[in-house]
């Protein structure tokens, strides 16, 4: 006999999620037309008529929440997960991992986490052209995001204030005596990336110093490109007296490449970066840094996913945003400073 369709069938057809399809065959108005257009041609096409236990069925809760994230291996997502987790066992529901390990895998990670029947999503990697987003608003589908943000989309979101964060950074150095400061950060493709270097560029407009091409380095978010960039500043003929690193995993990379070329830290190069995780204390790194809260920043991300679940509510009207805080520890010199 031949098998009878699901609705979950129905929804990977038509390329959306299960809920979406429950919502259409329930005629939710929550549901754009071009999509409900769309499910309702997979449906007259297969002539699906969904039971009535099959429907009821697709209207519980998996209790599952999806978290996406572009590299589980960066301890910054650990503590955002662990702060995620927590706060999601205390209205039992548990989180499906999936790291987006490059933007072709993107779509695949999302698939899955849909596939899986997942009752809202948790997006801490998106790029700011990325289109998944829109397309899950449209169908009204519970998400927020956490870490990055997406300027012009009406989307629940959690973040740290990564401009006023960089800010206090480079106030910090200029109190120091340093005003040769290079920096090596994110793709201006993400919000943090972007955001931290509009606050390195305000600050040095606002001290009347020049911005140099030569002292800025974008990249990846990851401890190659804080290698590969700090090479590349070592070998200037003024090389930078301070090395801001847009977040402790390119740090490690700054710190990798500054001892391989024997120079110390401060003493030759004082370095400072962004998120403060939990390996930044370590008494060999001692990483002055600015902490994003991001325990606390993916336990309200997730508290906002799941008051929208549960009440089958998603206005998108969550905005928040977390002050950062300034970690003072050996690696930007400032007990040198003290000394003379």
């Amino acid at each position: 006999m031949k098998k009878k369709l699901t609705i979950r069938d129905i929804a990977n057809m038509a390329g959306v999620s299960h809920m979406t399809v429950s919502r259409v065959l329930n005629d939710d108005s929550r549901v754009s037309s071009e999509t409900r257009a769309r499910v309702l041609s997979v449906v007259r096409a297969h002539n699906f008529t969904p039971n009535p236990k099959a429907r009821a069925f697709s209207s519980n809760k998996s209790r599952i929440i999806g978290l996406l994230v572009s590299d589980i291996s960066n301890p910054f997502y650990a503590e955002l997960a662990r702060g995620m987790e927590e706060k999601a066992h205390e209205y039992d529901y548990n989180i499906m991992f999936c790291s987006e390990l490059s933007v072709d895998k993107e779509q695949e990670a999302l698939n899955f986490l849909l596939k899986a029947g997942v009752d809202g999503l948790v997006f801490a990697s998106v790029r700011l052209n990325d289109s998944r987003i829109e397309r899950l608003i449209k169908e009204s589908f519970p998400l927020v995001l956490v870490n990055r943000e997406l300027p012009g989309h009406a989307c629940d979101h959690v973040v740290c204030n990564n401009r006023k964060g960089a800010r206090i950074l480079m106030k910090h150095l200029f109190g120091l005596g340093y005003q040769r400061i290079a920096i090596i950060t994110g793709s201006s493709d993400l919000s943090t990336g972007l955001q931290r270097l509009e606050g390195y560029h305000s600050s040095l407009r606002e001290k009347g110093i020049a911005i140099k091409a030569d002292y800025i380095v974008q990249g990846a978010f990851d401890r190659e490109t804080g290698y590969n960039g700090t090479r590349r500043f070592i070998n200037l003929d003024e090389r930078p007296q301070a090395i801001f690193a847009g977040n402790d995993y390119i740090a490690m990379g700054v710190l990798d490449a500054l001892d391989e070329a024997g120079l110390t830290v401060p003493g030759d190069i004082a370095v400072v970066g962004f998120d403060n995780t939990h390996f930044a204390a370590h008494r060999r790194i001692n990483l002055t840094t600015v902490s994003q809260r991001q325990y606390e920043m993916g336990a309200i991300g997730v508290d906002i996913l799941i008051h929208s679940i549960e009440q089958a509510k998603t206005d998108y009207q969550h905005h928040v945003v977390l002050e950062p805080l300034l970690i003072i520890r050996e690696s930007c010199g400032h007990r040198l400073q003290a000394a003379h």
